[in-house]
């Protein structure tokens, strides 16, 4: 008999809901607020294989956002934004892509362990199933998992990264499904496709050429600090050397920042000339500026994974 119980159940999560909204008027409904968004958090790199065990667990050791996963959590914020939508509480789980997807998105965000809990529980879907604050809506970001064994008739598979389920709260910790935000959908409501850059990374009007020497996972960290520093990104540049750089107590992340931020002023954006390997974890960078100024740059390298970057030396002409 309780099989037959715990059956039925299932069967009454998964099945779809009879309608639902289609993702334009999601949108004339969100302004008027009352809904919790549902958000996987966007496109991360895939490569990574991380513990399950989120906690103490290092930057460098978790999936990241991709810089196609940072574009669609700043478009998602754009579009809302665009349309008059007011937006409440966002919360998310302790993971860098959920809290980042928020923070590029919507500018703040509170974490918490539920959102990333495997297992479901009463304290997580009474999480989801919370009211937002009146005239406002809640945002989650937060993993497939979650968003599978919560919400009413979605099913295994079924939400991507960076797509999203909106819901609503009926009382008594339960919840009525109200549409579905495709990846497909909010490229066509922000009118900018977000596609990945493979090699070319578009830096205003002059692209950086990423050479095959940087394309291997060894030196992937050089070719992620060249985009990130044509970026112009603050916040980004902050989180790659969080990530990427082996920490120096000798040279705090602040005084780092100091250093890029005289480098951008200095350089402006920057595109490859040549590349060279001087040996297995050094790499020398001629590169020009958008300043027209030349630079050299040469980094050096962790021998083994995951292949942080231990220095990084700039030599200008005339400096």
């Amino acid at each position: 008999m309780m099989l037959a119980h715990a059956l039925l159940a299932f069967l009454a999560a998964t099945n779809p809901p009879d309608s639902l909204l289609t993702p334009d008027s999601l949108l004339v409904e969100l302004r008027k607020g009352g809904y919790t968004i549902v958000w996987r958090h966007t496109a991360t790199d895939k490569s990574v294989q991380e513990p399950m065990a989120y906690e103490n667990t290092p930057r460098f050791q978790q999936r990241n956002l991709t810089d196609r996963g940072v574009a669609d959590a700043k478009a998602v914020g754009l579009l809302f934004k665009s349309r008059g939508i007011p937006i409440g509480e966002v919360l998310s789980s302790p993971m860098f892509r959920t809290r980042e997807t928020a923070e590029y998105a919507f500018g703040h965000v509170e974490s918490t362990p539920l959102l990333r809990q495997v297992d479901p529980s009463p304290e997580q879907l009474r999480l989801i199933a919370t009211e937002p604050a009146a005239g406002t809506n809640r945002v989650l970001v937060t993993h497939h998992f979650v968003i599978e064994r919560n919400v009413p008739g979605i099913k295994p598979g079924q939400i991507a990264e960076g797509e999203a389920v909106v819901v609503r709260a009926t009382g008594g910790d339960k919840l009525r499904t109200v549409g579905i935000f495709k990846m497909a959908d909010w490229q066509r409501l922000s009118g900018a496709a977000s596609s990945s850059t493979s090699g070319v990374v578009p830096v205003g009007n002059t692209p950086l050429v990423i050479p095959a020497l940087l394309e291997t996972p060894e030196r992937a960290a050089i070719a992620e600090y060249l985009k990130t520093f044509n970026s112009g990104d603050a916040a980004r540049m902050r989180q790659f050397y969080e990530r990427f750089v082996v920490p120096n107590p000798a040279r705090t992340i602040d005084e780092r920042m100091q250093t890029y931020d005289r480098l951008k002023s200095d350089l402006g954006t920057l595109s490859i000339v040549s590349a060279e390997a001087v040996d297995a974890n050094h790499v020398a960078i001629s590169a020009q500026s958008s300043t027209a100024t030349p630079a050299t740059i040469t980094f050096t390298t962790e021998a083994d994974k995951p292949y942080r970057i231990v220095s990084i030396s700039f030599q200008m002409a005339g400096h």
